[in-house]
């Protein structure tokens, strides 16, 4: 019998350091204009949804425009048609940053599980345990302070302010819309430097805003974002929280 857990795979599949948080991120479809019959390297190519199958290098088209707050087109790729060539990719740029971290970063998806009592159980019994929800919380720590940063962790507004050369920033009474974020995504590198991306659509941040400030150290706010449903997706049993594992060969 084998004495440990490692295999041949073990080195590359670690999680290294806090990772990185963004906002409303998404994955960007481009046209790339080809000559010829052959299919540029790197390209995907755009088949229709009633496809029998789908190659490594072919997508259908339904899914370049999902029902997702993370996946879109391209400012001036705005009518895909089936034959085009695209290329995809992540928008990492700093305005798609949460902020700066400091302590690291913990993501919680937990189901809830409800066991099904029966005259005569005195133990759960597989098959009857049911799922009955769940909850996906993203819990960061702040050390960059912003305007934006603090109306989200108080449910606040910029007003007009009472003193020149300064926002001021208040609590609202009612939860707006504004209030959540398309999506917040947590970007872990593993040690072969792929990535484990991890997307809560619908964010809202329920933790508040407490800063311990003490001196020579980095003021953090310990931040708390939880996904929720959206009556437009019209899905009411499951939270929309998506997990991209990146695909590996095999040793």
């Amino acid at each position: 019998m084998r004495k440990s857990g490692i295999n041949s795979n073990t080195p590359n599949d670690f999680l290294l350091g806090a990772g990185v948080v963004f906002k409303n991120f998404k994955y960007v479809y481009s046209k790339v204009d080809a000559t010829g019959s052959t299919q540029p390297e790197g390209t995907l190519k755009v088949i229709a949804d009633n496809s029998a199958t789908e190659k490594d290098t072919e997508i259908r088209i339904g899914k370049l425009t999902p029902n997702v707050s993370f996946i879109g087109l391209d400012k001036n790729y705005t009518k895909p048609a089936v034959g085009d060539y695209v290329t995809g990719a992540w928008t990492d740029d700093e305005d798609h940053v949460l902020g700066a971290t400091n302590g690291g970063n913990k993501l919680s998806i937990v189901p809830e599980i409800t066991a099904i009592e029966v005259d005569g159980a005195t133990v759960e019994i597989k098959g009857l345990n049911q799922k009955t929800g769940e909850t996906g919380t993203l819990d960061v720590n702040l050390a960059q302070h912003t305007k934006e940063s603090i109306k989200r962790a108080i449910v606040g507004k910029e007003a007009d302010t009472l003193i020149k050369g300064y926002a001021q920033i208040e609590t609202k009474s009612l939860i707006e819309l504004s209030d959540y974020l398309d999506n917040i995504a947590f970007v872990g590198t593993m040690t072969d430097g792929t990535e484990i991306i991890a997307i809560l659509e619908n964010a809202i941040c329920t933790s508040g805003l407490e800063l311990d400030n003490k001196n020579k150290e980095t003021s953090v706010c310990a931040t708390t974002f939880k996904s929720t449903a959206d009556f437009k997706g019209n899905v009411f049993d499951k939270l929309p929280i998506y997990i991209f594992y990146p695909n590996k060969a095999t040793a």
